[in-house]
C-alpha cells in the first residue's frame, strides 16, 4: 500500500444467506416446511481466509548508513534535535530513529538513523533484513564511517573497507541501491591520527563528497548539514557511491 487510495482486497466474503425475510408473512407453511425453507434461504458460502505480515518501513530523505558503533546516533542527535539512547556497545539502536533536520527557509528533512549493519546483512545475518528494508524509501544515502577503528593499536576495520562493505551489502539486498545521491561521513576526526587516515581515505574513494566531522563535539556538522542540502536540491543527478572506484 504506496500509493493514496490504493485498496487491496486481502479476503474475500462469502455468499450470505437471504434470511427469515424473504419468507413471504402471508404464505402458510406448516412447522416443518418452514424450518425447511428458513434453512435454505439462510445457507450460506463460506469467505476465504488470509495470513498476513505487515511490514512498516521508515519513509525519510537521508538515510545514515554504518557499521555498529560508527557513530550515527550521535550524529543524528548533532543535525537534530532527536534524543537517542547511545552507548559503547554493539546493536544500541534496534530500530530506525528519525530526526527532523530543519533549515533557515523551514525546508524540513527528515533523517533516519538505521541500525548498524554487519558482513551478511543481505542474508539476513545480525539483524539484517529488519535494518536494510528501512534504507528502501530514502531519498539520500549518507555512509557514516569510524575514523578511529585502526587507531593506537585497534584492530578494526578501516574506514575505506568500512564503505566498501556497507556499498557491497546494499548492492546484494537490493541491486541499483548505492546509485542514489550519496555523501560520505567520516567520523571521529577529533581523535588523534585521525586526519592522516582521513585523507588516505580521500585518495582511495573518488567521486562523492566527504564530510569530516567529530558527531560527539559537533565539529563539521553545519558543513554537513549544507552538503546534505545541496544533495536534496541538486537538479542534476549525483552519484551515488561506485564500488570500482573504492581502492582497498
Amino acid at each position: 500500500m504506496t500509493r493514496p487510495g490504493q485498496r487491496l482486497i486481502v479476503a474475500q466474503g462469502g455468499e450470505g444467506g437471504l434470511g427469515n425475510a424473504s419468507i413471504g408473512r402471508d404464505v402458510h407453511l406448516s412447522k416443518g416446511n418452514r424450518q425447511e425453507e428458513v434453512a435454505r434461504l439462510s445457507s450460506r458460502e463460506p469467505g476465504t481466509e488470509s495470513f498476513l505480515i505487515l511490514e512498516l518501513k521508515s519513509i525519510a530523505d537521508v538515510g545514515l548508513v554504518g557499521l555498529p558503533n560508527a557513530g550515527k546516533s550521535t550524529l543524528l542527535s548533532a543535525l537534530s534535535r532527536a534524543r537517542l539512547e547511545i552507548a559503547d556497545y554493539a546493536f544500541t539502536t534496534i530500530r530506525p530513529n528519525i530526526g527532523s533536520l530543519t533549515y533557515e527557509d523551514y525546508l524540513s528533512v527528515k533523517v533516519a538513523d538505521i541500525p548498524g549493519l554487519i558482513k551478511g546483512a543481505h542474508e539476513n545475518r545480525g539483524l539484517g533484513h529488519a535494518f536494510l528494508r528501512h534504507i528502501e524509501r530514502t531519498k539520500v544515502l549518507s555512509y557514516v564511517l569510524d575514523l578511529a577503528t585502526t587507531l593506537n593499536g585497534r584492530k578494526g576495520i578501516p574506514p575505506w573497507e568500512q564503505l566498501r562493505d556497507l556499498v557491497v551489502e546494499l548492492e546484494h539486498y537490493q541491486e541499483g541501491m548505492t546509485r542514489r545521491p550519496s555523501l560520505i561521513v567520516t567520523n571521529k576526526i577529533d581523535e588523534e591520527g585521525a586526519n592522516a587516515i582521513h585523507e588516505e581515505l580521500k585518495r582511495r574513494v573518488q567521486g562523492v563528497p566527504i564530510f569530516p566531522v567529530c558527531a560527539m563535539l559537533q565539529e563539521g556538522v553545519p558543513d554537513l548539514r549544507v552538503g546534505l542540502r545541496d544533495l536534496m536540491d541538486a537538479a542534476s543527478d549525483p552519484q551515488g557511491v561506485d564500488l570500482s572506484k573504492i581502492t582497498v
